[in-house]
């Protein structure tokens, strides 16, 4: 980064195949809020195209796999439908499009899931199961 700043990047891998994608300055590790912390180097685009090479070597070398993540509101943005939502949103929908994948959002806790066709297809999961997840993984109203 032209910042020189460090950033890491967590993979979670829940049950059926489903990956968490979640990143954050390496120096606020420690922090509770470190997924809202805002930098002001304005290189976002490159942080989140190296999660998007992660998500792509998932995709890849699991053909089961789909993902999730949250766009972590900023210190006092409300959680709804967030800038770094729409900016994920934007960026997935680019890079992945849906002729693989099929994108659920829940825009009031700034939420997306990209379920693979193939499992929807094949019902190992509901759509509405992998919400329920999700809700009770983050506490989502």
């Amino acid at each position: 980064m032209k910042s020189g700043k460090t950033y890491l990047v967590d993979v979670e891998a829940y049950e059926k195949h489903i990956y968490g994608i979640k990143f954050y300055l390496k120096s606020q590790a420690h922090l509770q809020e470190k997924y809202s912390f805002q930098t002001n180097d304005f290189e976002p685009r490159r942080i989140v195209l190296s999660c998007i090479y992660i998500m792509k070597h998932y995709y890849e070398t699991d053909i089961h796999s789909s993902f999730a993540f949250i766009g972590a509101n900023n210190m006092g943005e409300d959680k709804a439908c967030t800038k770094r939502f729409r900016f994920y949103r934007t960026i997935v929908n680019t890079y992945f499009g849906t002729k693989t994948f099929e994108h659920h959002t829940d825009e009031r806790n700034s939420a997306y899931l990209m379920l693979r066709k193939t499992e929807l297809d094949k019902n190992t999961f509901s759509i509405k199961d992998i919400e329920n997840f999700f809700r009770d993984i983050y506490m989502l109203s």
